[in-house]
């Protein structure tokens, strides 16, 4: 039987998480699913940076980098279009500010297969 080919191949993807074995395992795991993987980067303003510097496919958003929350620029990263997963280790919606309740969301640890669905719901082009 034939490799598993992805829909995903060629995404280009950003990676914001300060736990570094978290990171490598989401770094290896895009890699695999045929995703470039962009960063990982650590910190708010790096994410900022790389959004605003464009040709991103989209973006795995851990919820809290280095002590700073990502809804600080949250608003910011929509206005910029880019496609956002937030992760994070609370799956509780109600501790996240109202307004990004419904941005697509995985709890961590992160199961591979839900990764994939997740990817290919969000950051693929309907």
């Amino acid at each position: 039987m034939a490799a598993d080919t992805t829909q995903l191949e060629g995404l280009r993807i950003l990676v914001a998480e300060d736990e570094g074995l978290i990171a490598l395992e989401l770094e290896t795991v895009l890699q695999g699913f045929g995703c470039e993987v962009i960063g990982p980067v650590s910190r708010v303003a790096e994410v900022l940076r790389e959004a605003e510097r464009g040709n991103l496919d989209g973006a795995l958003l851990d919820v809290n980098l280095r002590g700073e929350q990502i809804f600080a620029i949250l608003r910011q990263l929509i206005a910029l279009d880019l496609k956002i997963v937030i992760t994070s280790g609370y799956d509780d919606a109600t501790l996240f500010p109202p307004e990004f309740r419904s941005l697509p969301r995985l709890a961590k640890p992160l199961d591979e297969h839900a990764l994939r669905a997740m990817c290919e719901s969000t950051f693929l082009p309907r």
